[in-house]
């Protein structure tokens, strides 16, 4: 059967004020009817750049220069507009990376659906109206009557998702490209994104383009996979095959870098040394090479060929070619390549806790007045953080995990002192800090520091990077210190190179922008730094990199690190204790291998089995955990996480459980823990 996408020797160029930037370069590969794709590599590779440009949606400087795109036999690349915009919608859709940002704020569900139900005519409004709901339902929205009416801000993450999907779906199209699908959501909802496609897919036939740098949903989601660099196609195949065997250096350290491979704790994590390359200039020779720990001579000055390894697999390296005589063979890297094991003298635990929590409760206020007292309305106040108890010791990393909504950030602003406490005890050094005022706190925060989740939106555009990391120094101590050499000690101190001191935010990368946020964080050498999500939306390699470099600064600096993280990989290799939240309760803490290999709290279980594992072979059949965070405004009676537990008995509907020791000397709140 004819593939219904041919991509052939696709070129693109972007012009830039730096010159034309060749986003790809002779890109070819086919996307078979009824399949899903996976084009999977680091940020930069032009990933992205593929699916817009099937879509013909490439920004004003884009175009593209050579090559051609056919769908179902047509090339996209002789269509005019009108042939373009029933092309979009009708025959291929699109599911955007950020829900908020691609939904129309100021437009309810309801019209936004009429608007790209336009084209049907023969519709009327009420059959459309009837569509989408079936639709909505469809994709696991309940009360979709209700809903519809709603606005994207009154949804959760995972809710606009399902909206987005559903929208992308609702003209039946061939061709669904999803670019980064659940790059923002948290482990239980992105399981449950990845069996709701797969069942769509398999319903309406659907031809799926997913492209994503998450290798383990990669491995859950499609059947084939291609395999980008710089703008090239390096490797492509069978889902089975490349994971199994992978063949290019490039593919096998993407494989080696990611965590969730590896079952041992280890605190330091893989990385692909070196950056992607300039793609402003024509590279001879492999465009892997400068990275490439196998290169030898005739890579830096000849351009590989494709080589096939089986049927419908193929890679493009010289140490597959069969006439090459190399001293090194083609197999996969050690998998323990640039991991150091835990030192189990590290991170000795304190006397005293450096932060010390009891009893913590944080209440936003609700509906007011009458409206309060209305059946079914919100209470005035809401309670999102509840009976919180914590120590964070000097020198040691605690993970702090849980779904989005649990408050885990409210509680790491709140220790800040970002968001005030509404009854409880937070002690920094013994020193009691809910009571003080903000002037009384600010001398204070010398001593602590928050890396942000979003590493470009929480620094200042109109700032360059020289001024942004000695800003906080501007703030505490405005007088007596050299700006120049203080930026470039702090720019050493976490490998940010020198010359990109006078660039601005937008124009750095993602880890880039990361490691500004870390040089701030460290700025006036504080005891204690919150990362707020410190990998969320960066590639494995990336990820590796910014917290090996965590862990080192760490041990020079005898830093104590609290990590929001829904990413439990990550979080097992670099924490030493671990604390669950769940609906502004800690249901479960201790020492995070322990928790790791026997979760005691059914919540922790299902978040844990909820991991994505680059293995084509060992695919979920279901998602761990069903449906969504309860609101914190209607909390459910008992055990909280009762409705979604399915060892819950009677019980555990009617009775809240308190906080339990465990044996091992973990804190627990279940009335039925899986572990003694």
């Amino acid at each position: 059967m004819t593939p219904l996408v041919q991509i052939r020797n696709l070129d693109v160029i972007f012009d830039t004020d730096r010159g034309p930037v060749r986003a790809l370069r002779d890109v070819s590969f086919d996307v078979p009817r009824g399949k899903i794709v996976g084009v999977v590599g680091e940020s930069g590779s032009g990933k992205s750049t593929v699916i817009w440009s099937i879509a013909r949606l490439l920004s004003a400087n884009g175009r593209i220069v050579g090559g051609k795109i056919l769908f179902d036999g047509r090339n996209l690349c002789d269509l005019g507009e009108a042939a373009l915009r029933d092309f979009r919608g009708r025959q291929a859709s699109i599911v955007f990376q950020d829900p908020m940002t691609s939904q129309i704020p100021v437009k309810s569900y309801r019209q936004q659906i009429i608007d790209i139900l336009y084209r049907n005519r023969e519709q009327s409004r009420s059959q459309k109206i009837g569509h989408a709901l079936a639709m909505m339902r469809r994709v696991g929205i309940p009360d979709s009557e209700q809903r519809i009416d709603q606005f994207p801000h009154q949804f959760s993450g995972g809710m606009r998702q399902r909206m987005g999907i559903a929208m992308a779906l609702l003209m039946k199209p061939q061709l669904l490209m999803a670019d980064e699908p659940t790059t923002a959501l948290d482990v239980t909802m992105e399981a449950q994104i990845i069996h709701l496609l797969r069942s769509l897919q398999a319903e309406m036939h659907t031809t799926i383009i997913l492209v994503s740098h998450n290798l383990g949903l990669v491995a859950e989601l499609c059947d084939e996979v291609v395999v980008m660099y710089a703008g090239e196609v390096v490797e492509r195949g069978p889902i089975g095959a490349v994971y199994a065997r992978p063949a290019h250096p490039y593919t096998q350290a993407l494989i080696n870098s990611d965590p969730a491979r590896v079952t041992e704790r280890r605190r330091y994590l893989p990385t692909i040394p070196g950056d992607l390359p300039d793609v402003r200039f024509k590279q001879a020779g492999c465009i892997f090479a400068g990275r490439c720990p196998k290169a030898f001579d005739r890579c830096r000055h000849e351009e590989p060929a494709a080589h096939v390894l089986e049927e419908g697999h193929d890679a493009r390296c010289h140490l597959l070619d069969p006439r090459q005589v190399a001293s090194s063979s083609v197999t996969a890297a050690s998998r323990q390549e640039g991991w150091v094991p835990v030192d189990p003298g590290s991170n000795v635990a304190a006397t005293e806790p450096l932060v010390r929590v009891r009893d913590l409760r944080v209440s936003f206020p609700g509906r007011g007045g009458l409206a309060s007292l209305l059946p079914g309305a919100q209470p005035a106040k809401i309670d999102v953080l509840v009976d919180v108890n914590l120590d964070l010791r000097a020198g040691e990393t605690l993970g702090l995990v849980g779904e989005s909504g649990s408050g885990k950030t409210t509680l790491g602003r709140c220790i800040l002192g970002l968001i005030p406490a509404s009854s409880g005890s937070i002690t920094l050094r013994g020193r009691e800090l809910t009571r003080l005022s903000e002037r009384e706190f600010r001398p204070l925060r010398e001593n602590m520091a928050m890396m942000f989740q979003d590493p470009v939106g929480s620094l200042s555009p109109r700032q360059s990077v020289r001024s942004l990391i000695v800003e906080p120094l501007d703030v505490h101590r405005p007088k007596g210190f050299d700006r120049d050499a203080v930026a470039l000690k702090l720019a050493d101190m976490v490998n940010l190179p020198r010359e990109l001191l006078s660039r601005y935010p937008h124009q750095l990368s993602g880890g880039q922008a990361r490691r500004v946020g870390v040089a701030r964080a460290l700025a006036l050498e504080p005891d204690l730094i919150i990362a707020d999500e410190p990998t969320a939306g960066l590639d494995v390699s990336i990820q590796g990199e910014v917290l090996n470099l965590m862990r080192d600064l760490q041990i020079a600096h005898n830093l104590t690190y609290l990590i929001i993280s829904h990413n439990l990989p990550v979080v097992r290799h670099i924490s030493g204790r671990l604390a669950i939240m769940y609906l502004g309760r800690i249901v479960e803490q201790g020492d995070c291998e322990a928790i790791f290999r026997r979760p005691a709290h059914p919540y922790t279980e299902a978040l844990i089995n909820g991991i994505p594992q680059p293995d084509p072979e060992h695919r979920r059949t279901l998602a761990s955990i069903e449906g969504e965070v309860p609101s914190v405004a209607f909390r459910p009676r008992g055990c909280e996480f009762h409705a979604r537990c399915r060892y819950a008995q009677a019980r555990c509907r009617e009775e809240p459980p308190e906080e339990t020791v465990l044996s091992d000397g973990r804190t627990i709140r279940c009335h039925f823990p899986l572990t003694g």
